[in-house]
């Protein structure tokens, strides 16, 4: 996300609305090719700013929108582009800011597409009758400047790379949401020695996980909440929990196979998460409030760019008033980092510095 990008206000903006509207904001998402043929992942586009929101106890619903400063494409074929793009990615719909006024015509064609063509002026007047302050700075998230320093942390430690991908590309996008939560848990394995608790930095890749952890968490407290039943005991919930997380019982049985032949242990659950009994008891606080789970996610995003940017009294007021208005935020909060410090073997320091960060020290 370069400083000197032409479309830098409009995405400024659509980050903005973003927040203003309730969704959480993913900046510059790649796009990959569903095919696997070649020995290097192919890049097809990017999405200039991801807005994921959540409906019920757990639908995510994910809105698109390209910024654009140049009128090499007409504005109702910009609008046929981004519906491809959201029938590519499962998307709900698209917003697509212009630099000059669309066409009243394309505009209305475009609603039948749900793609909405808007010039900057429209958008703001749009966003304004979510929030009469837009386009204010209401916090740490809506200065795209710390999402600068976000991006800079990620580039710097080049062990975090992955954990870019895994985040930014990959969990925004993800429709099999246990499959990315294990590759996760996987990856923070692999760098868990890099991580220190003193640096603000490693803070905030800590935190930028988190969220895109508890997006996937969003998904599946919905479906665990499903197969759940207050009769099961401790034994049939987690035999259950244990084939969700695996995709299914066929392909959890024939992991654990193939573990037995590879000379791996031959415990009956040997392939089992790591910190099972921590992922069992987080599992059964989540699914006690689902609809907590998402709003853990913009907590952490928000605590993820204040961990790297110069700290501000009226955001740091904005986020304790969201936060006391449900307490499950922190619990949840606290819970997840326990489990991931855990299971990945991270410094146990890493649980005391999110706490601190999630009161606000």
């Amino acid at each position: 996300m370069g400083k000197l990008d032409k479309d830098r206000h409009q995405k400024e903006l659509a980050i903005r609305h973003c927040l203003a509207v309730g969704l959480v904001p993913f900046v510059e998402v790649l796009v990959h090719s569903t095919a696997d043929l070649s020995e290097t992942t192919e890049v097809l586009t990017d999405i200039d700013v991801l807005g994921i929101g959540v409906s019920g106890d757990g639908v995510l619903h994910r809105t698109a929108f390209d910024c654009k400063t140049t009128n090499k494409m007409s504005a109702i074929n910009r609008a046929l582009w981004a519906r491809g793009l959201c029938d590519y990615l499962d998307m709900d719909g698209a917003f697509v800011i212009l630099k000059r006024p669309a066409a009243r015509n394309h505009r209305l064609s475009a609603l039948s597409l749900h793609v909405d063509l808007h010039d900057e002026e429209s958008f703001v007047e749009l966003s304004r009758s979510y929030d009469p302050s837009f386009p204010a700075l209401i916090s740490y998230q809506s200065d795209i400047e710390n999402w600068d320093q976000l991006e800079a942390a990620y580039k710097k430690w080049f062990w975090s790379e992955p954990l870019y991908h895994l985040t930014q590309t990959v969990a925004p996008t993800a429709t099999q949401p246990a499959s990315v939560f294990r590759k996760i848990v996987a990856e923070l394995r692999a760098v868990k020695g890099n991580f220190d608790p003193e640096k603000g930095e490693h803070l905030a890749i800590l935190f930028d996980t988190m969220c895109s952890c508890f997006l996937m968490w969003a998904v599946m407290a919905r479906e665990i909440r499903r197969f759940y039943d207050p009769t099961m005991d401790k034994v049939q919930f987690e035999q259950t929990l244990r084939f969700y997380m695996w995709d299914g019982r066929e392909s959890y049985l024939l992991r654990q196979r193939l573990a037995e032949k590879n000379g791996r242990e031959t415990s009956t659950h040997a392939i089992d998460l790591p910190s099972w009994n921590s992922l069992v008891q987080m599992a059964g606080l989540i699914i006690a409030s689902p609809q907590s789970v998402f709003e853990c996610a913009a907590f952490c995003k928000e605590l993820s760019i204040r961990s790297i940017a110069k700290r501000n009294g009226d955001f740091e007021n904005a986020i304790k008033k969201r936060v006391s208005a449900n307490n499950r935020v922190r619990q949840f909060t606290g819970a997840l980092a326990k489990y991931l410090v855990e299971a990945s073997g991270m410094p146990t320091d890493m649980i005391k510095a999110v706490s601190a960060s999630t009161s606000l020290q």
